[in-house]
């Protein structure tokens, strides 16, 4: 894992006691350190699979009725769920796209 990468990490990983993190916010720290485009989209997504291989799993927005729910699927659907929408979608999540991402 890179430095960079590692640092993403490590500023990203959601507090076990409940602390959620959007992946819009993870999608604005990478495009701040390696601009935008295809290469913030895989970026992004090397800091979801680490994420996702420490244990944190990918769900809803704590917005939704429910709030926050897992998903049933996750490492590697959620990492292709989230390639199809950011390419359906044309651009970066933002803070309405799912997933929020939690222990």
């Amino acid at each position: 894992m890179t430095t960079r990468l590692a640092d993403i990490v490590a500023e990203v990983l959601p507090a076990p006691d409940g602390d959620l993190v959007g992946l819009w916010w993870i999608a604005k720290l990478v495009e701040e350190r390696v601009g935008n485009g295809e290469a913030a989209q895989v970026q992004t997504l090397a800091v979801v699979k680490v994420l996702l291989a420490t244990g944190v799993r990918a769900g809803s927005s704590p917005y939704d009725p429910e709030g926050w729910q897992p998903w049933p699927d996750q490492a590697p659907a959620v990492l292709d769920r989230i390639r199809g929408e950011w390419q359906a979608r044309g651009h970066a999540p933002n803070i309405h796209d799912s997933p929020c991402f939690g222990w």
